[in-house]
């Protein structure tokens, strides 16, 4: 009877999901791989950077929008500059980290404020692949998220 319980207890264990997996979206041969952004420390902030890796399996494609209701808007960013860009090339067969060091997303006029464990819905606009909808993850605000 140990035994038993023993083992179902282990094997709830091992199936149980992790709070720290990583989460993605696919579609039409693109794989977006844990976009998050860090949570907001300062009450005045209206400003949320978004980061995430694309994975294209399929033909080139391109990021050209984003859009979320909770924020006025969504512009995509070129790293150091902040300079707007038109859209991020997305090569076949090729991975793209959006990130502050890389191409970005930067949310403005954000209307909520965003604490850690949180989630919100954004929608990315591809040239070919169309409107994915993705949910964006809300990390601790001095943590940098693991290599997934």
């Amino acid at each position: 009877m140990i035994r038993s319980l023993s083992i179902l207890l282990l094997a709830a264990v091992l199936l149980a999901p992790s709070t720290a997996s990583a989460h993605s979206h696919k579609n039409k041969g693109l794989e977006i791989i844990h976009p998050w952004t860090r949570a907001m420390t300062d009450k005045s902030q209206t400003t949320v950077l978004v980061s995430m890796s694309i994975k294209n399996a399929g033909p080139s494609d391109r990021l050209l929008s984003a859009s979320t209701p909770l924020a006025d808007a969504v512009e995509l960013r070129e790293a150091g500059t902040g300079k707007a860009l038109a859209a991020v090339a997305l090569g076949s067969g090729k991975r793209v980290e959006l990130n502050r060091n890389g191409p970005h997303l930067a949310l403005t006029g954000f209307k909520k404020q965003l604490d850690a464990y949180e989630s919100f819905a954004m929608t990315l606009v591809f040239e070919k692949v169309g409107s994915v909808v993705i949910e964006v993850m809300v990390e601790e605000a001095e943590a940098e998220p693991k290599a997934h």
